[in-house]
């Protein structure tokens, strides 16, 4: 499937049957975990907004169709936080835009999204649940440990991933069916996720069963504003992060993520309400009539001035004549 089928896919998945809770019975365990397995190994302050933007399943189309631009795929940093600022993106899709190959595989990806996406508007604690479980699995089948990218910790009961370095992420990419060991649903077998290029998938991270990316600097404004709660199977946000890169609303009051609708139509904001278009130009007649008046008076100004200095110059000279003439007139006198 080319990337712009992918994305018309996407398009057609979200309008005819936008994420909600309340149109579906809840998904089963075995979903969830299908679900969620291809990413159940990411970091969690990359796997957190992307539990969240699954939610969003329009808006991660336009925002893969906006980075697929030259000039928008090569922002990074500050650059990028100002381009996204205006975007009318949930504060999740934007903090994904730093990881273009995340957005990419998401919105090719589209019914695997609208199910992860449902289950984390439907069950969310579940959805935690069953990250904790197969974490515990890979651990357990010896093929999730800390390494020079990321690190493995225990939190009560819970696995905790993070990068090594907190300021680059490296993407993990596995095959399910390999990290977590016999899988217990073979009616819902899990997604494997084709390495995207720019991923390095051979050499000793194979031997745990796991390849990474190249890393991915940490975009301060867009990151680290979600910390999962494993215990409760929430998400803790700091209002204050969030509202800041969320322009256009809803804005959060909450200190615990829910899913908030955003209303039809709300990702198709125009141009024009993000960036005002320049005041329309003026033809080169009007142009030159708009500066003859401060044309003419300047012009005046500097008659004037010309005058008052020749004046000026020519005032000994004429002294001088006066005292000559004088002399000659007194002369003739006598």
């Amino acid at each position: 499937m080319t990337r712009f089928a992918a994305l018309a896919a996407l398009m057609t998945v979200a309008m005819a049957s936008p994420v909600s809770a309340d149109t579906a019975a809840p998904p089963s365990a075995a979903q969830i975990e299908t679900a969620a397995a291809p990413v159940a190994l990411y970091p969690d302050a990359l796997l957190t907004p992307l539990l969240m933007a699954a939610t969003y399943p329009a808006e991660i189309a336009e925002a893969a169709q906006w980075l697929d631009e030259a000039h928008n795929a090569k922002l990074k940093g500050d650059a990028l936080v100002a381009a996204l600022e205006p975007r009318p993106w949930d504060p999740s899709v934007k903090a994904l835009a730093p990881f273009p190959a995340v957005i990419a595989m998401m919105a090719a990806r589209p019914v695997w999204m609208d199910r992860l996406g449902r289950a984390f508007v439907a069950a969310p604690a579940a959805v935690a649940a069953a990250i904790q479980t197969l974490r515990h699995r890979a651990v357990a089948n010896g093929m999730l440990t800390s390494s020079p990218r990321l690190t493995v910790t225990a939190a009560g009961a819970a696995l905790a991933i993070a990068p090594a370095d907190p300021a680059v992420v490296y993407i993990p990419t596995y095959n399910p069916a390999l990290v977590f060991g016999a899988w217990p649903y073979p009616d819902n077998p899990p997604m494997f996720i084709e390495p995207p290029e720019g991923f390095r998938v051979g050499g000793a991270d194979m031997e745990t069963g796991i390849g990474f990316s190249v890393g991915y600097g940490v975009v301060p404004p867009l990151w680290g504003w979600a910390t999962p709660d494993w215990a409760n199977g929430t998400v803790a946000v700091d209002v204050a992060a969030y509202n800041r890169i969320n322009r256009y609303g809803p804005h959060v009051a909450a200190a615990v993520w829910h899913h908030e609708a955003h209303p039809t139509g709300y990702f198709h904001i125009t141009q024009q309400e993000i960036a005002p278009a320049s005041p329309a130009k003026h033809s080169q007649v009007e142009k030159a009539a708009a500066r003859r008046p401060a044309h003419d008076a300047r012009h005046a100004a500097n008659h004037e001035h010309r005058k008052t200095n020749v004046v000026r110059a020519h005032a000994p000279h004429r002294i001088k004549l006066r005292v000559a003439n004088s002399g000659r007139h007194a002369h003739h006198a006598r």
